[in-house]
């Protein structure tokens, strides 16, 4: 009888990546993110700090940064007063009223974070004087970068700036749109313990699938932040399944690993990131 062969491999230091959503059950998985959400929640203030401006942004990022600012303190307050009456408004209220209130408060945070959306694709760009200070990019590499929480259309725009600034390449950043911060960190419950893929998700498998596939590139780097590695996470995910062996040897993944700790980026970190030179 002829040997079984497990791809990957069942053997060796793989095995400590195995994933808790396929041993535990999603309730469980969302009660013990709650937890560990309720152990961070005073470190939340750091968000805003530290406070100070960049000589690099220009007159107009730095007011879109302070609206964008404001618009976030502003949706947090709202959801926070939202998240204390919700359990009595279904209490005492009917049913139907409740459900017509809770539409238009949905409608309500949407509203006021349209503002902070912008396009879902964005580029790299500097001035002259600037681009001039990078290394000539090799034609066969390809930067991506996903965003985290409470991050605007400007926000994103400075953080790919700034990478290609210091990695010296283009970068194309995939906005990971933002409703607050609790809106936010429920939708990171949602995507651990769920493996919902989002819009955001769905555009970044689509671009790094073309990428991986394209026979003229030959090494993609993927940076993420925050809710971003997540996002990474899950994509990285179905690209193992479902892409050959030597197109994933072109990823290089730059992403901070969640506590749940998934397969994928496991086996990416164990074996791709010395490929970043």
């Amino acid at each position: 009888m002829a040997d079984v062969s497990f791809i990957p491999p069942q053997k060796g230091p793989i095995t400590q990546f195995s994933t808790r959503a396929l041993r535990s059950g999603p309730l469980w998985l969302i009660t013990k993110d709650l937890g560990i959400l309720i152990t961070v929640l005073p470190y939340l203030p750091l968000l805003f700090f530290p406070w100070k401006k960049r000589d690099q942004q220009d007159k107009h990022l730095r007011f879109q940064s302070f609206r964008d600012t404001v618009i976030q303190a502003l949706l947090l307050l709202i959801e926070l007063v939202l998240s204390i009456l919700v359990i009595p408004a279904l209490v005492w209220i009917p049913v139907i009223l409740f459900v017509a209130i809770t539409v238009a408060c949905v409608l309500l945070i949407r509203l006021l974070a349209w503002p902070t959306q912008g396009p879902r694709i964005v580029e790299s760009t500097m001035d002259d004087k600037r681009a001039l200070r990078l290394p000539q990019q090799d034609a066969g590499e390809r930067w991506v970068f996903i965003n985290g929480i409470c991050t605007g259309a400007s926000g994103l725009q400075q953080n790919v700036d700034r990478l290609s600034l210091l990695f010296g390449r283009k970068v194309l950043g995939i906005h990971n749109q933002s409703y607050g911060l609790i809106s936010d960190l429920l939708e990171c419950v949602v995507q651990r313990c769920l493996s919902y893929s989002t819009m955001d998700a769905r555009i970044a498998y689509e671009i790094l699938t073309g990428y991986l596939v394209d026979e003229k590139v030959n090494k993609v780097v993927l940076v993420a932040h925050s809710q971003g590695g997540i996002i990474a996470s899950m994509v990285v995910d179905h690209l193992l399944a479902e892409l050959s062996e030597e197109m994933m040897g072109k990823l290089v993944c730059m992403v901070p690993i969640p506590k749940k700790k998934t397969l994928s980026l496991g086996i990416v970190e164990e074996t791709l990131a010395s490929r970043l030179n």
